[in-house]
């Protein structure tokens, strides 16, 4: 009897995203995240007796409770000091941050989060996983911000489209958009020099180039040209890099494009050409910590994000690589997926103004400036981004500035994170040989929608 095989490979990146874009969690995570709701509901209300007093003496200023995910080193320390900064710049106001999200990426934030929603007593304004927003908002757990945007100034045009898109629901405005990422192609100059090939453009170039890069000795393999589900090569980015679309404009989700089929049926061609098991047998292996197999130098070409700019910087300084775009059929610069937060104000916030215009600062006004800067994040403000200092003293991040205005969001619907689980379960279930990867998309299809009532 054939092995079915998990795709793991596939899976240690999206265990990641998905961590940071649902409440789904472990019983030690959920402990965490109930004692961490706790804290919160009493910093609330700490906070809410603060404000009570201060207005009660007559007090000027307006406070504003503020939470945030990012417990890291950068992150956290720009953060807070942008808080500092806000405060000066509008006395008017008191924001006081509370970082929120002891267990996983956020999980105890969002499950803090929907507490303090369900008990009236949410903070302000919070650092929130974008992709999420579509949900969150159609379930009427956001304020809308449409009117504050549009009093203050903020505009779509300032930003990229996928992260203005991804912020709003229905045309109205739930979300300001803060910080961003999206997809290249990684590949290691040294191995593609020495077998002669120059780095691929189109879908072609970069199956002959895997072929050429993979090197067995018997039935082991020694190196990979490249898996195309390692990393951040999901099947979102593949039918995207080959011209799929994921919704049509009456809301209706269109997965089952023949673009995507098309996509999936490539991913399959070389998990069958090589042997799903053997590949994901050598890609664990290779997988030790920070040195994943292509910085290992065991996959000569990999998918990845900018954030891999700076753990190659940190694991293996000496890595001779290079990033362009990801390939497509003809050559042309790929629509890759888009990732990122931004800030909402929860419903039921007691000071909406005061939280929307703190998510104003971080997203184009110094708060922003100062993220992008510190913590290397590009930002979906196009003016920031187009001037931070990093990415104009390294010619490696052009092409992620290129690219982002090619780049999309992934559908904003009520279902999100099932259109999510069900695009990860049919690429596993293709590459396994469960069905084809035409019926698959097509039950994916049919699935969502019928969630979303149509």
């Amino acid at each position: 009897m054939r092995k079915f095989v998990i795709v793991a490979i596939s899976l240690f990146a999206a265990l990641a995203l998905l961590l940071s874009a649902c409440g789904a969690s472990t019983p030690a995570a959920t402990t965490a995240a109930a004692t961490t709701a706790a804290k919160a509901a009493e910093t609330t209300a700490a906070t809410t007796a603060k404000a009570t007093t201060a207005a009660a003496a007559g007090a000027a200023k307006t406070d504003v409770l503020y939470w945030f995910p990012h417990g890291g080193s950068p992150d956290r320390e720009d953060i807070e000091g942008s808080v500092a900064k806000f405060n000066e710049k509008y006395p008017e106001y008191n924001v006081t941050g509370e970082w929120i999200g002891s267990s996983g990426a956020g999980v105890g934030m969002t499950d803090a989060l929907m507490t303090a929603i369900a008990g009236g007593t949410p903070p302000d304004v919070v650092l929130f996983d974008r992709f999420m927003v579509g949900q969150w908002a159609g379930e009427g757990l956001f304020t809308e911000l449409t009117d504050y945007a549009k009093d203050s100034g903020l505009k779509g045009e300032m930003y990229y489209d996928f992260a203005w898109q991804e912020a709003s629901l229905k045309g109205k405005l739930y979300a300001v958009p803060f910080d961003t990422d999206n997809r290249a192609l990684f590949y290691n100059k040294r191995l593609l020099d020495e077998a002669g090939i120059s780095p691929p453009k189109t879908i072609a170039e970069l199956t002959e180039a895997i072929d050429k890069l993979t090197i067995m000795e018997g039935p082991r393999f020694i190196q990979i040209g490249m898996v195309p589900w390692f990393g951040q090569g999901f099947l979102y980015t593949w039918a995207g890099a080959f011209g799929a679309q994921f919704q049509d404009a009456d809301g209706r989700i269109t997965f089952d494009d023949p673009k995507a089929i098309e996509a999936l049926e490539w991913m399959v061609s070389i998990a069958k050409k090589y042997g799903m098991e053997a590949i994901t047998e050598f890609a664990t292996a290779a997988n030790a910590g920070d040195l994943n197999p292509f910085r290992g130098e065991k996959f000569a070409m990999v998918i990845s994000g900018p954030w891999e700019v700076a753990g190659i910087k940190k694991s293996v300084p000496d890595l001779q690589y290079g990033i362009t775009s990801v390939p497509t059929p003809d050559g042309s610069v790929a629509r890759t997926m888009a990732g990122g937060w931004s800030h909402i104000v929860p419903k039921g916030a007691k000071n909406p103004e005061g939280g929307f215009r703190f998510a104003k600062f971080m997203s184009v006004e110094e708060g922003g400036v100062s993220y992008g800067e510190n913590t290397t994040h590009f930002m979906c403000s196009i003016e920031i981004n187009n001037n931070l200092s990093w990415v104009k003293s390294n010619p490696l991040f052009k092409v992620f500035i290129d690219g982002f205005p090619h780049s999309f969001c992934r559908p904003v619907i009520a279902k999100g994170q099932l259109l999510w689980d069900e695009q990860l379960s049919a690429q596993n279930n293709a590459l396994n040989g469960v069905d084809t990867p035409a019926n698959l998309l097509k039950a994916l299809t049919e699935k969502v929608n019928k969630e979303l009532g149509y």
